[in-house]
């Protein structure tokens, strides 16, 4: 695939002296006015940037300069200016230009530099991404986390797996309860046979049935041959019944005679077929108040439940955010060709300081979004989406929201002291270890005031 060359201008058309040099040959050429480079930026994915300057105005080029270098601080930028004064090449070239060539420019020469500029980025994203992928990821195969509640998690998740038992994974949305179930298959002597996952949310009753357990020819109309069900596939490995929430009541019956028994009939079937099948099932719902409420059945919940295994929501783990975020950021980098290697400091401050309601596939997705639509080899404050800059605004508010004392009137050091931690608190959502950094002090010493004056961590 051909290389891009994004050619910017600031006059009213690109210049055909610069256009001839460069298109016609290897490269592609894109182009731009200087005001809307950004979004050509985002558009092409240039691999150079060449920039004809047209009226040699200082102010102009800082634009341009800036634009790009904000976008990609590794991109290079190759001048052709209508100048030859020196003092104009040399402020360009302090300002990070690769090269810089005046009119008539010699075609030879710009194209070597162009050349050696797409070479040298090449060079450059490759070396990033190598050290990226380097990294090591702490966690349980595709599961990431080095906290205490997630340490729980990969210890119970091995110890579950060694067994036959029937496990039922509890969590909210977006927490990975899919991920955990295939860590149980993996580790689990079924390894080697098939895991197959079933979403009890997603499909109509009467398709549910029907893929569960499969039919005989002529079961219905339509039915015009034996189709072999899930639990039948999956004989002598696993499955997956996510959303078991949502099941139907009428199929919660034939599930629970399932798992009574082991066995079952096809539909339109008179054969009882016996497999062994290990059930996982998963939910982010909350079954013993559906149980009592009446739309669960209270024996299948038994069944389900042999061995409970909660995934915590990433706002009570805020410790795994910094692990999390690296690991897509490594991902997706490699993923999309991009050189992001790590995250500006305040940038990992607002990512713990935002609740998640969406979780890891929420992280997941911000991170992605940020390299799809920027080129940087570090993630800035610009580009997060603007719910988690607010987000970040309202907690230092909030932190800031100490009580202002009347003109000649001394505030109590205690009653400081008080709005101080609680302030911190708020501002970083109740993550102890995390307010007590920043207030610098023990945590220990933190505990210890959040008890003497009765507040809530």
């Amino acid at each position: 695939m051909a290389s891009t060359i994004l050619l910017v201008h600031n006059g009213k058309q690109a210049p055909s002296a610069v256009e001839n040099v460069l298109s016609g040959g290897e490269w592609r050429v894109a182009f731009s006015s200087a005001a809307d480079v950004r979004t050509a930026l985002i558009r092409e994915a240039p691999e150079t940037v060449v920039f004809y300057h047209e009226n040699p105005s200082r102010e102009n080029a800082s634009r341009v300069f800036d634009t790009v270098k904000t976008f990609d601080d590794n991109l290079p930028l190759i001048v052709v200016a209508n100048s030859k004064a020196l003092e104009d090449a040399v402020a360009l070239m302090k300002a990070g230009a690769h090269d810089y060539f005046s009119l008539p420019v010699d075609k030879s020469n710009l194209k070597n530099s162009v050349a050696h500029a797409i070479k040298l980025y090449g060079l450059t994203k490759r070396v990033f991404l190598l050290e990226s992928q380097m990294g090591m990821k702490e966690g349980l195969d595709d599961i990431v986390g080095c906290s205490p509640k997630m340490l729980e998690v990969f210890n119970l998740v091995q110890m579950v797996a060694k067994s036959n038992a029937t496990v039922l994974i509890l969590g909210e949305s977006g927490t990975g309860k899919e991920l955990v179930a295939k860590a149980i298959h993996r580790h689990s002597p079924r390894a080697a046979k098939i895991l197959l996952d079933i979403n009890c949310g997603a499909i109509p009753r009467e398709l549910l049935e029907n893929e569960m357990f499969g039919h005989e020819r002529g079961a219905y109309t339509g039915a015009d041959r034996r189709y072999i069900g899930s639990f039948e596939r999956a004989n002598g490995g696993s499955m997956f019944l996510d959303e078991i929430s949502e099941m139907e009541p009428q199929l919660q019956v034939k599930l629970l005679r399932f798992l009574q028994e082991r066995n079952f009939m096809r539909v339109g079937g008179t054969e009882t077929i016996n497999v062994d099948v290990r059930i996982i099932a998963a939910t982010n719902r909350d079954l013993t108040k559906m149980v009592g409420e009446g739309r669960f059945r209270e024996d299948l919940y038994y069944r389900l439940n042999v061995v409970p295994l909660r995934i915590p929501p990433l706002r009570e783990r805020r410790e795994d955010i910094p692990l999390l975020a690296k690991y897509f950021l490594q991902r997706m980098s490699a993923k999309n060709e991009k050189i992001f290697l790590d995250f500006a400091p305040q940038v990992m401050d607002a990512l713990i300081s935002h609740d998640w309601p969406g979780n890891v596939r929420e992280l997941e997705n911000v991170i992605e979004r940020v390299v799809v639509l920027h080129n940087d080899t570090r993630v800035k404050m610009a580009h997060l989406p603007p719910v988690i800059k607010d987000a970040t605004k309202k907690a230092v508010a909030a932190a800031e929201d100490l009580p202002q004392a009347e003109e000649g009137k001394i505030i109590p050091l205690e009653l400081v002291e008080k709005y101080a931690i609680e302030s911190a608190l708020r501002g970083c959502m109740g993550n102890v270890a995390e307010a007590a950094r920043k207030l610098r002090i023990g945590q220990a010493t933190l505990y210890r005031k959040i008890k003497e004056y009765g507040l809530k961590s």
